[in-house]
């Protein structure tokens, strides 16, 4: 019996595997790499693609990825195979290609290629990625009172990325000019015509270790958050690093600038004195095997007139900072520390006869990052004097702490929060101090990857003390809950929110408040077509005062296109009425906005991809008590162009 079986088992085990081998070879032989070959590196910024494929097909049994992004939809396809010619110059180095032959049976052929090019024989990137738009607007139909929307509008927008690269050099300009005219004056600081909206021009370095970087034009400084974050200016930036030595300087204007002003040295943005400048210098190293780091910063400068300059003042602002920030990570983010102190002195006028004030910043944090547990304490200091040019929404006069932390396992997620803020820091007998205290904890159940759930809990409280006989006191209390499932399948999405808040307050006054809030969203999403209805209901109680008010909203978006993706059209509006209880008020309103645009590219010049279509809005209003009602109606001719190239 085992004589017999053994022969029948190899005879087919090796059939078994004889099948796989040779579905194996025939896939291999159906697909085949023509240009560029493999092993070979390519010279040449848009190389041609050619593949053969021996075996019936078109584009709908076919997908081709090219470095993650799917051509399939843009090759030429032939008898023999498809050719691909690239719109965009490709990077310069590796590159991956993924052909997938879908075959009647329901069976796939899949075959994976690699290939290399190289822009230049004296440059391994070379090349200008350029972009023109232009919308051209004209209005069909409005009401005569509306003069917000011009009649006629054109406007144009270069966008243009240029990169040479070679070894241990990159430079890159990058740059976006508009054109812009229009039947109604534009405000301040936009004009009409040709103007350049930003640019940047960067050059690197890199070698050994050693790594350069030199930007002019709009750049961002971002140092610490007491000091310089965020500051997005004209002016120039400059940076060493070596090993664990970062060096770092900037000169930026301090006013906005906004298009091209002053020929081409006034718009580089680093012409001119400190009065309107803001220059500054930091350095940072690290120690013992980068466990510990020190940084340092100053910055100083002057300020006349407003962010964009289009008025000045004569006074002028001054000011100045200097920081200081050590950092220690001894136990790979499971216990990291950051501790800052700053000092400022800041002149808010300096033609009057005040002196400059002069006021100090502290932070300290202590947290974990790594893994399913995180956790923070944070405590920060800021004097009621601490003042930043180019930082003046940092906010002073204040001081407390934060306690946070959380956990993220398979199906569990909470994450909590303790925070106590207080103003008033140096406790000025004119003004009141007032205390801040918040806790909040969050919690999502995951286990259902079609249904996530999640809760919420925040408490608030706002507690005012040491008044002057002025002031009024504040005590307010507001508890917030809120909650929500989302049930997600295939292409459908549905959800349900609820939120109530209680606002109890605990003074003379007795403003207390209740909202109940219910939401219900739905979408339902395909290739070429989706929808999204929504609905909300608000009920918000003042107990004291006996009233109520009612909000029903009722939302609509469907997106789509037809006619061989040639048509796309859009809808969007909301439906809102609002009602007092007592039937006082009772307002409907809606907004409403449409799109409908046809591209003209097969039937005109493709490479420029025109467009014409209609885009509209109309909103009502109806006052059902007073009898008001007003409508107004919008409608616009669209007409759009759109050509990249590339060289």
């Amino acid at each position: 019996m085992k004589k017999i079986f053994a022969p029948f088992f190899i005879i087919i085990v090796s059939h078994f595997f004889s099948g796989y081998a040779q579905s194996d070879v025939i896939g291999q032989n159906l697909i085949q790499l023509l240009e560029p070959q493999e092993g070979v590196e390519v010279i040449a910024k848009k190389p041609v693609i050619k593949c053969s494929i021996t075996h019936p097909f078109s584009r709908e049994n076919l997908l081709v990825i090219l470095d993650g992004d799917d051509i399939t939809g843009v090759l030429d396809i032939r008898s023999e195979g498809f050719e691909y010619k690239p719109i965009r110059v490709l990077s310069s180095g590796m590159h991956s290609l993924r052909i997938v032959l879908y075959m009647p049976d329901g069976k796939e052929v899949q075959k994976d290629f690699v290939f290399s090019t190289r822009h230049s024989k004296t440059f391994e990137d070379a090349y200008s990625n350029n972009e023109l738009t232009t919308i051209y607007t004209s209005v069909l139909e409005k009401p005569e009172d509306v003069t917000t929307t011009p009649y006629s509008k054109i406007e144009s927008n270069f966008k243009s990325e240029t990169r040479l690269k070679n070894g241990h050099w990159e430079f890159t300009l990058t740059t976006n000019l508009r054109y812009i005219d229009q039947s109604l004056p534009l405000n301040q600081p936009e004009r009409k015509g040709l103007d350049l909206i930003n640019y940047l021009l960067q050059g690197k370095y890199s070698k050994d270790g050693l790594g350069i970087l030199t930007e002019i034009g709009d750049v961002q400084i971002n140092e610490t958050e007491n000091t310089v974050m965020g500051l997005a200016k004209r002016g120039g930036n400059v940076s060493f690093q070596y090993k664990d030595l970062t060096l770092r300087t900037f000169l930026v204007k301090s006013q906005s600038v906004f298009g091209y002003r002053g020929g081409v040295r006034g718009s580089t943005g680093i012409e001119g004195s400190l009065d309107d400048h803001i220059m500054g210098v930091s350095g940072e190293t690290f120690f013992l095997s980068r466990k510990v780091n020190l940084k340092t910063i100053y910055v100083t400068g002057g300020e006349t007139g407003d962010s964009f300059g289009t008025w000045t003042d004569a006074s002028g602002r001054k000011g100045s900072v200097a920081g200081f920030v050590l950092g220690t990570d001894f136990f790979n983010q499971k216990l990291a520390t950051e501790a800052e102190v700053d000092f400022s002195r800041f002149d808010a006028d300096t033609t009057d006869d005040f002196s400059a004030d002069n006021d100090k910043a502290y932070k300290l944090k202590i947290g974990r990052t790594s893994g399913n547990y995180v956790y923070e304490a944070l405590y920060k200091y800021i004097g009621p004097d601490y003042q930043v040019l180019g930082n003046q929404g940092l906010q002073k006069n204040t001081e407390g702490f934060t306690l946070s932390g959380g956990m993220n396992l398979d199906i569990h997620s909470v994450n909590l929060s303790l925070s106590r803020y207080s103003d008033n820091v140096e406790d000025d007998e004119l003004y009141p101090k007032v205390y801040a205290y918040q806790g909040a904890i969050n919690y999502t159940f995951k286990k259902f990857q079609s249904a996530p759930i999640s809760l919420s809990y925040q408490k608030s409280i706002i507690d005012s003390s040491k008044e002057p006989s002025t002031i009024t006191p504040i005590e307010t209390e507001t508890d917030t809950i809120t909650g929500g499932i989302n049930y997600i399948k295939d292409r459908w999405n549905f959800g349900i929110q609820t939120a109530y808040s209680s606002q109890n307050d605990r003074t003379s006054a007795g403003n207390d408040s209740t909202s109940n809030t219910y939401t219900f969203i739905t979408s339902y999403v395909m290739d070429d077509f989706s929808i999204s209805p929504g609905f909300t209901f608000n009920r918000l109680r003042y107990p004291q005062q006996g009233t109520r008010t009612d909000t029903y909203t009722t939302n609509l978006d469907i997106r789509g296109k037809a006619m061989e993706d040639n048509l796309s059209y859009g809808l969007a509006g909301t439906y809102n009425r609002t009602k007092a209880g007592d039937g006082s008020s009772e307002q409907d309103t809606i907004n409403t906005n449409l799109e409908v645009a046809y591209s003209l590219g097969k039937k005109l010049f493709d490479f420029l991809n025109p467009s014409a279509g209609i885009r509209g809005t109309y909103n009502k209003t109806n006052n059902k008590v007073s009898g008001g009602e007003n409508d107004e109606l919008i409608l616009l001719l669209v007409l759009s162009t759109s050509m990249p190239f590339s060289f």
